[in-house]
């Protein structure tokens, strides 16, 4: 009966963990906007290591014996994250998230105006140093010509 218990609630604890992967994965798309292809990438991705995880966990605490009841307790340990945790979850990550890019976007707004300026200066000497390739060039192709008629005639 204990081994029963024991295995029971890894099983529930797995599926809060497949729960808190997939609000880690909900956050990313609340974040950042993604595309069909790269969101059905993700879900595959989520899939994957969910499965992963269920099976270790039933390879960890039951030999790799699967019962119908370690089934009902991942989908048990699901539903009690949701219900329970997964709100607190998304706001504490959400803060954190906020907490830790904050300084990296005043970090790049500070950035912006100078490296803008650079760029211009870049695209100043980019079209000088084309003018000057360009009459280089020129000047080349007349000497290549008058060494070609040079050597015509020896």
């Amino acid at each position: 009966m204990i081994q029963e218990l024991y295995v029971f609630l890894s099983a529930a604890g797995s599926g809060m963990a497949a729960g808190f992967l997939y609000d880690l994965f909900r956050l990313k798309r609340k974040a950042l906007k993604t595309k069909a292809f790269a969101a059905s990438i993700e879900d595959i991705v989520f899939w994957l290591l969910a499965a992963l995880l269920v099976f270790i966990t039933a390879y960890a605490s039951n030999q790799g014996e699967i019962r119908l009841y370690f089934f009902l307790a991942v989908i048990f340990g699901v539903i009690i994250y949701f219900w329970l945790f997964s709100k607190w979850v998304i706001q504490i990550l959400t803060f954190l998230v906020k907490v830790i890019l904050w300084p990296i976007s005043v970090f790049i707004m500070l950035l912006k105006p100078p490296v803008k300026w650079l760029g211009k200066q870049f695209a100043k000497g980019t079209t000088k140093t084309k003018s000057r390739l360009k009459i280089t060039g020129i000047k080349m192709n007349r000497r290549l010509k008058s060494m070609r008629h040079i050597a015509k005639k020896i």
